[in-house]
């Protein structure tokens, strides 16, 4: 009786060990729809943005220094 337990929990452990877990199981998640975007892409178009604001600034400032 000893023999046929020791067996059965052999092959329980056994089937423990050898089947996948949850994380394994889980396909990896797909990667998002869309190509890649360039580093220069969204980057260029916000530097002459913000030039421009500076300039329009800089020449608001001086026209009310000439004005006091």
């Amino acid at each position: 009786m000893k023999a046929i337990l020791a067996a059965v929990f052999a092959v329980l452990i056994g089937l423990a060990f050898s089947t996948t877990t949850f994380a394994q199981a889980t396909p990896a998640t797909p990667p998002p729809a869309g190509g890649e975007m360039k580093k220069d892409d969204g980057k260029k178009g916000e530097k002459k943005e913000m030039k421009k604001e500076k300039k329009a600034k800089k020449k608001k400032d001086e026209k009310e220094k000439e004005k006091k």
